[in-house]
Order: C-alpha cells, then sequence, then structure tokens
C-alpha cells in the first residue's frame, strides 16, 4: 500500500495553496515590480525583502534567469494578448499586425530598454534561446495563433518550425541593434512575416 500523501501535496493537488507556492508568488510579484521599476533585480536583495534565505528563494524560482524568464512572460503574455485583440483582419494580416504590434510595445517599453541595456548579454539568453522557458511560451503562443489563423498548411514545415521560425523574425528586427547594430524597426517584422506566411 502506497504511503498517504503528505498533506501539502493533497492541498496541491485540491488547488489549494501551499506555502512554497504562495512564497513563489510574492517572489514574482516583487522581482515583477522591480523589473518595470527598472531596479536590477538580485538574488540576495529579492530574498532579504521577503524574509526569507537565498536557499528558501531557490527553492522557489529557481536560477534568476528562469525568475527573470517568468518575469519577462507575465508582461508578455497580457501584451500578446492586447495586440491580438486589437489586430484588425484574419489570417496572415492578422498574425503580421499582432506581432508587429507587440514588437513595437517591447521597443518603446522603457523597462525593457533598460534591461537590454544593462544586462545585454544575459537578456538575449532568457529572450531568445531555449535555455529559459520564455522562448518556449512565445513559440508555444505563436503556434496557437498560427493554427487559429491559418486555413492550412504553409509549405511543408510543422506548425511549430513555422512558429520557431515567426519568432525568429521577430526576435532579429527586435534585438538588431544588439547583433548588428542597426536601428530596430517593428514594421519590418510585419513586413517579413506576411512574405513569409503569403
Amino acid at each position: 500500500m502506497p504511503p498517504a500523501p503528505r498533506r501539502t501535496e493533497r492541498a496541491s493537488r485540491r488547488g489549494v495553496e501551499t506555502p512554497a507556492s504562495q512564497g513563489q508568488q510574492a517572489a514574482l510579484r516583487l522581482a515583477r515590480r522591480q523589473f518595470i521599476s527598472g531596479v536590477r533585480v538580485e538574488m540576495q536583495t529579492l530574498a532579504s525583502e521577503l524574509g526569507v534565505s537565498r536557499m528558501t528563494l531557490n527553492r522557489w524560482v529557481g536560477s534568476r534567469d528562469r525568475l527573470l524568464g517568468e518575469v519577462n512572460w507575465s508582461l508578455a503574455k497580457p501584451t500578446l494578448d492586447l495586440c491580438r485583440r486589437q489586430a484588425t483582419g484574419s489570417g496572415v494580416e492578422a498574425v503580421a499586425q499582432t506581432l508587429e504590434r507587440f514588437i513595437a510595445t517591447v521597443l518603446a517599453s522603457p523597462f525593457m530598454q533598460t534591461f537590454l541595456k544593462q544586462e545585454g548579454e544575459i537578456a538575449l539568453r532568457i529572450l531568445t534561446t531555449r535555455s529559459s522557458e520564455l522562448q518556449r511560451n512565445y513559440i508555444a503562443y505563436v503556434s496557437g495563433l498560427l493554427r487559429e489563423e491559418l486555413p492550412g498548411p504553409v509549405g511543408d514545415l510543422p506548425i511549430e518550425d513555422l512558429a520557431y521560425l515567426v519568432v525568429r523574425i521577430t526576435e532579429s528586427f527586435c534585438y538588431v541593434d544588439m547583433i548588428t547594430g542597426d536601428a530596430p524597426d517593428a514594421t519590418k517584422v510585419g513586413a517579413a512575416i506576411r512574405l513569409l506566411l503569403s
């Protein structure tokens, strides 16, 4: 007979928040506030403000990169949803407009520009590689958008691969100044996506 689940496990299965999940949410909220205000998110400072040890904070949220990825996705997801609602038309045009508006919003965001200037290499690792959950979430979001807006397959690529290409296009024109020194341009995102998907 298997042992009875611990109280915290039973609570978690019922959807009741455990102290660890409450701590994780508190850490995410505080890190998000700091990030938006342009303050560099430091794990030791965060732990002190939460009144816990650095080890406890790491148990709650994982590494600093992981936490920053969570913070960025918590900001990106509602922004993507808003841009999607604001897009007109359907099909390829809806996809292009949604992602062009999203990148325009990122480029106009003071806290994102602060993050990119202060921590360029770390920011690119978190925002554009599969080492963080953020890009996986972004690709999954774009996959869902493509499935809803495109009537049929585009060429022979699976939808996930096509979403990956679309995401890479958005990243290329968003962070081009850090890659080649050229000026970022959100309008090129829409143009490139229309060309790819047409």
